[in-house]
C-alpha cells in the first residue's frame, strides 16, 4: 500500500501570518494535538504547530514564532511502510504529505491503524508490541499536573489507578481540552517610561495594548474527566483485532490485562505500526 491509499486528503490548517489564537481555536475544534501551518493564500508548508508547543510558550502570540519548521514529510507515492518507519523514528503522530512542495494531504497514525492494519488480518499477539512498563497516573492528580506528565512522558494518554492501585480509567489530552476554556488576558505595556518632573511627556509616551489567549485548565482532578468505560485486551489479542477495537471505539490506546484483571501493559496505536516495519 502507498501513502495516498490511506492519507487524509481534506486537510485543515492555519496560515502565517497568524496568531496563537488561530491555532488554539482550530486545535480545539478538530480535537487534534498538531496541525499544519502554510503560507497565507498558498498550500506551501511552513511547518507544524503543536498543542504542547503552545503550552511551552504561553507568552508568545505570533504564530510564526510557534511553528516547528523541522518537519518530516512524505509523498503520496511513498510506501506505507516508509511512512510508518518515519513516525516511529521521530515519535510523531502525523506527517504532512507533499507533492511539488505543496501540501496535498496528511497521514496520521490513526489513518494507518484504521484503514490498513485493521484490514490486514495480522494474527501476531498484542504481547509482541505492548509496553510492559506503563506510566500510570493517580485519579486524584490535578489536570494541570496530568498535562505536564503527558508532555514529559510523550504519552497522550495514561491509564488511571485509584489509591488501591486498581485500574479505574484512562485519560488523554483530548479529555482535558474538552473541559478547558480559552482565557483572554489584556495588559498595557509602556515602551518608554516617564522620568520624575517630565510632566510634558505624559501624553506622548507610547503604550501597547497586548491581548493574549491561552488555554485555561480548570482546577479539576483526573477522576472528574477520565474515561471510565475501558476497552481492554489481553496479551493474546491479535494485532488486527486491537486495531479494529481502536477504530470501533475511537480510542488511541488499550490497557492490557492479565487473566485476573490486573494491568500488565499498554498498547498505543503508534505501537501497532511496528507490525508494518
Amino acid at each position: 500500500m502507498q501513502v495516498k491509499d490511506v492519507m487524509t486528503k481534506e486537510v485543515m490548517w492555519v496560515e502565517v501570518p497568524g496568531s496563537r489564537a488561530d491555532a488554539l481555536e482550530l486545535l480545539r475544534k478538530i480535537n487534534a494535538s498538531a496541525i499544519p501551518v502554510v503560507k497565507q493564500g498558498t498550500n506551501e508548508l511552513v511547518g507544524m504547530v503543536t498543542l504542547q508547543g503552545l503550552f511551552e510558550k504561553p507568552d508568545e502570540s505570533q504564530l510564526a514564532m510557534l511553528v516547528d519548521r523541522n518537519v518530516i514529510s512524505v509523498a503520496p507515492d511513498d510506501k506505507l511502510e516508509d511512512a510508518a518507519r518515519k513516525m516511529l523514528g521521530s515519535l510523531v503522530r502525523r506527517l504532512p504529505v507533499l507533492k511539488n512542495e505543496k501540501l496535498v494531504g496528511i497521514i496520521t497514525v490513526k489513518d494507518i491503524v484504521h484503514r490498513a492494519i485493521a484490514e490486514m488480518k495480522i494474527e501476531k499477539p498484542a504481547a509482541d508490541h505492548m509496553r510492559p512498563h506503563v506510566i500510570a497516573i493517580w485519579d486524584g492528580t490535578t489536570l494541570k499536573a496530568a498535562l505536564e506528565i503527558m508532555g514529559l512522558s510523550n504519552f497522550r494518554g495514561l491509564p488511571v489507578i485509584n489509591e488501591k492501585g486498581d485500574l479505574v480509567g484512562i485519560i488523554d489530552d483530548s479529555d482535558i481540552m474538552k473541559v478547558s476554556d480559552v482565557e483572554v488576558n489584556s495588559k498595557i505595556s509602556q515602551v518608554a517610561g516617564r522620568s520624575e518632573g517630565d510632566s510634558w511627556t505624559w501624553d506622548s509616551e507610547a503604550r501597547i495594548y497586548i491581548t493574549k489567549r491561552q488555554l485555561k485548565v480548570p482546577d479539576k482532578l483526573v477522576k472528574d474527566v477520565m474515561t471510565k468505560d475501558l476497552i481492554t485486551i489481553t496479551r493474546k489479542t491479535p494485532i488486527s483485532r486491537v486495531a479494529q477495537l481502536m477504530r470501533q471505539h475511537k480510542v488511541e490506546q488499550t490497557p492490557v490485562l492479565s487473566g485476573d484483571g490486573k494491568l500488565v501493559g499498554l498498547v498505543r496505536d503508534i505501537d501497532l505500526l511496528r507490525a508494518l516495519v
